[in-house]
């Protein structure tokens, strides 16, 4: 089982949400404020073209519709705009404010996808309680546009932040507020949407530098690519490197056999045009253009009795590379999921086979420390055979001309610069050319790990499938011992376990620490708590999941933690076998295939059920019921009479283990209640 101490300390912990956050909230930064570009036409000037509002804002739908429908329903949700059809003051505004974070016509940044234009609908109403609505003024009448300030923005923003239910509307209030501030200044709204204040009054460094700490400490940084995002990942890889490489590598022969000068460009010569070198460097594969070559006719060569048709194909070759390079790039991401300082330092001789056919990867891992000397310390995990096979032929490929340059594994093909270093402004690069390439927004390092995380703790059948594909598993239990090996996906899979059920859990460990429980998985907790207290409180309890976690990788097993209509908890780990059912699943039909625990019939009876304090009184009243109808009922048949006293029984012996460790952790520490 993997020591998670031993690879992480609270401060990288600390520090991996902190590069999450930042680069999160960079992106907000960068689509709701600058300098408008010159290629973007106010919406101030189509509406005085269009008096009647009726230009187009969509294939589907025009500026003046009740809906904005964005793009062509084709699935169940598809991304439109609805407008109020009987309290419409809000309209006007609401039309002008998301009309510039439509992709076509985004005003900041570069905004490439519905998802973003989604989630500023969604905000809108949000915006209109804490301002409009909160303060009586109507966002129709420019004169009570008029009488908003810096003083009502601010205290709006004061209030979302201290919204403790829903920390999100901070940063979520904040970005509109700040959209709304730029449009205004740069008159690219109409005048009677503008405000009339100056943008730094609440838009400066100390209210951006107090949403981002804020940010970061809400569950908002925990973004995995939706389902959509992630088909289009994977179709543009496995299009690099199923398609495309094999193409690619009968290139890379033909150019290596033409024994061409190392020079920069490493040019082909020919006395006449060359079919077969314009039919084997020029491949186009449904219509996505893999390969081309370049071919020009140089008089001057042809007068000296050089051969004139020149033909240069290394840039075009590069381009490739890269594509091939981004491809490998998105799959170590969702399978080995490196955090960024670690995916920039692998060189290509840090992946290769063993004896045993099987692919492994050297990885050098950074802690947090303050030694000027400290040059990371190497660690070896297994990665996917198809990945590994993959970058062979990606090593293949680089093996021609001075391809291999500086020998960093994801380093530019196309720059002629000497990279001495590879530093987070490469893999901005790369992540830039995914988002163009895709049209997938904010594709950051963090991302990838964090999705299959998601995928590993939601199982669903269509996903799984998917995981089984990276990783080239037969089973989900195989792919979890895979993974329980890899200490970063261990991590991001133990924060997955936290966002989803960080309340459940820190409400069984607050319980069992400080006031009683009974269960064999509150036993096991209760043990290690008092073996190892100091691991139980503040962040160090992360760190604690995440070795719980490790453990159960590797016995192939995931978590499942919820709390049951009896107010006891289900802690379950593992995969459920139809011939193995638990206690609540024996009476329900049509199980389906991915099968979990029913935690609306939890049986208490069932070795996977915690019983808490709290629970006492529930658990009391069950005793006091199941006397009762053994007593009043004469003709009760044997069946139902042996069901009620095995409940009876499961019930009394809870109550008496909760009365056996009321106090038992607290006692055994000999400490106050430490809260969480």
């Amino acid at each position: 089982m993997l020591d998670l101490d031993e690879y992480f300390t609270t401060e990288s912990l600390l520090q991996d949400q902190t590069e999450a956050a930042s680069e999160e909230f960079n992106h907000v930064l960068q689509t709701t404020g600058g300098r408008i570009s010159s290629s973007v036409i106010s919406l101030s000037i189509k509406l005085s073209e269009y008096p009647d509002q009726d230009f187009p804002i969509s294939d589907y739908s025009s500026y003046k519709d009740d809906v904005w429908l964005l793009e062509f329903p084709t699935g169940s949700n598809p991304v439109k705009i609805n407008f109020r059809k009987e309290d419409t003051k809000y309209n006007g505004l609401k039309r002008a404010l998301l009309y510039y974070v439509i992709p076509d016509f985004c005003a900041f940044g570069n905004i490439r996808s519905y998802a973003t234009t989604r989630s500023y609908n969604s905000t809108f109403n949000l915006f209109l309680s804490y301002i409009f609505q909160y303060n009586h003024l109507s966002p129709d009448d420019p004169s009570d546009i008029d009488c908003i300030s810096p003083a009502i923005l601010n205290d709006a923003l004061d209030r979302a932040k201290n919204n403790q239910d829903t920390p999100s509307h901070y940063r979520d209030l904040f970005r509109i507020i700040r959209l709304w501030l730029s449009l205004s200044h740069q008159e690219a709204i109409p005048e009677n949407y503008r405000l009339k204040i100056n943008p730094i009054s609440v838009d400066n460094k100390r209210r951006s530098k107090d949403v981002l700490n804020h940010f970061q400490g809400t569950l908002s940084t925990w973004l995995p690519f939706s389902e959509d995002e992630l088909s289009k990942l994977i179709e543009y890889s496995l299009f690099w490197l199923e398609i495309a490489l094999p193409e690619l590598i009968k290139v890379r022969d033909y150019i290596d056999g033409l024994d061409l000068s190392n020079t920069s460009h490493a040019p082909f010569y020919s006395w006449a045009p060359n079919e077969e070198f314009e039919r084997l460097t020029n491949i186009t594969i449904d219509g996505i253009n893999v390969m081309s070559s370049i071919r020009s006719f140089q008089k001057t060569s042809l007068q000296s009795h050089s051969k004139p048709y020149v033909y240069t194909w290394k840039n075009q070759y590069a381009v490739a590379l890269d594509h091939v390079r981004n491809a490998l790039f998105i799959l170590v991401g969702l399978t080995v999921g490196m955090r960024a300082r670690e995916i920039g330092q692998i060189m290509l001789d840090d992946i290769y086979k063993d004896k045993n056919d099987e692919y492994w990867i050297n990885i050098t891992r950074f802690k947090t420390t303050n030694d000027p000397n400290y040059q990371g310390e190497t660690e070896v995990m297994p990665i996917p055979y198809f990945i590994g096979n993959c970058i062979d032929c990606f090593k293949h490929l680089k093996n021609l001309s001075n391809f291999n340059k500086e020998g960093y594994l994801f380093q530019s093909n196309k720059s002629r610069k000497v990279l001495n270093n590879f530093t987070s402004g490469q893999i901005k690069l790369i992540t830039n050319e995914i988002r163009q390439f895709t049209g997938i927004e904010r594709p950051h390092t963090h991302r990838f790990r964090k999705t299959v995380a998601e995928i590993l703790i939601n199982r669903s059948e269509k996903n799984i499938d998917l995981i089984r594909m990276l990783f080239g598993h037969e089973s989900y239990a195989m792919t979890l011992k895979y993974i329980a090996r890899n200490p970063f996906m261990v991590n991001a899979i133990a924060e997955a376990i936290e966002v989803h059920f960080t309340e459940d859990f820190h409400e069984v460990v607050r319980n069992i620490r400080d006031e009683s429980y009974s269960g064999k998985l509150a036993e096991r907790i209760a043990n290690t708590m008092i073996s190892i207290p100091e691991k139980f409180v503040g962040k160090q309890l992360k760190l604690q999941i995440m070795n719980y976690v490790s453990h159960m990788l590797s016995s192939g097993e995931i978590w499942f933690i919820h709390r049951s209509a009896l107010g006891s908890y289900c802690i379950y780990s593992g995969e459920i076998e139809k011939d193995d059912l638990l206690p609540c699943l024996l009476e329900k039909d049509n199980l389906g295939t991915s099968l979990t625990p029913d935690v609306n019939n939890c049986q208490l009876d069932c070795q996977y059920c915690v019983v808490l304090e709290k629970s006492r009184k529930a658990i009391s009243d069950n005793i006091n019921f199941y006397h009762c109808v053994l007593e009043s009922t004469d003709n009760i048949g044997q069946k139902a009479e042996a069901m009620i006293r095995k409940k009876l029984a499961a019930n009394e012996k809870h109550l008496e283990t909760l009365d056996m460790n009321h106090h038992k952790v607290k006692k055994a520490l000999k400490m106050e209640v430490v809260q969480l």
